[in-house]
């Protein structure tokens, strides 16, 4: 039997991404920092990303029923802490980051090796997240074959 400190250290043994989520307040790109995001479905293309429960993201994404996903090239950790505080968009940057709007508005930055923005299909809750599952509606490729940031590489920590 594992202690909860114990079960914790394990579970941060989990390789994990570190991504910039993106959302509409209203008509407004919004984003985050997130590392829950897998693909959990080949046809049709779905993706499932984890929220805090207390996030206002989570009520960006309920709302709008969308969400961005914008994948950073490792190396990007000072890119990501832009992230941190969740900034919204004004004059066209995003955190101090230039982006383009996807298909249906969310934010998919320049700087991103590769976006997708998803049409939430299911939510989940969960204790202190939402899960949403979202079906891939737009994406683009701009650098292929690049490494990606993860979180261990930033020395960052998400967990209680």
């Amino acid at each position: 039997m594992s202690d909860r400190e114990t079960t914790g250290r394990v579970l941060q043994q989990i390789p994990y991404g570190l991504y910039v989520v993106g959302s509409l307040n209203g008509t407004v790109p919004s984003t985050i920092v997130a590392n829950w995001v897998t693909q959990v479905s080949f046809s049709p293309p779905w993706v499932a990303m984890a929220v805090e429960a207390d996030s206002r993201m989570r009520e960006y994404i309920r709302r709008s029923g969308l969400f961005s996903v914008n994948i950073l090239p490792a190396g990007a950790r000072e890119m990501a802490k832009a992230f941190l505080k969740g900034p919204e968009a004004a004059g066209g940057m995003i955190g101090g980051k230039r982006y383009e709007q996807a298909k249906n508005g969310t934010p998919f930055l320049v700087e991103a090796s590769a976006s997708f923005e998803c049409r939430v299909m299911q939510t989940l809750e969960v204790p202190d997240h939402q899960v949403f599952v979202g079906e891939v509606v737009d994406a683009v490729l701009r650098r292929e074959g690049t490494d990606v940031l993860t979180l261990r590489e930033t020395g960052w920590r998400y967990s209680r």
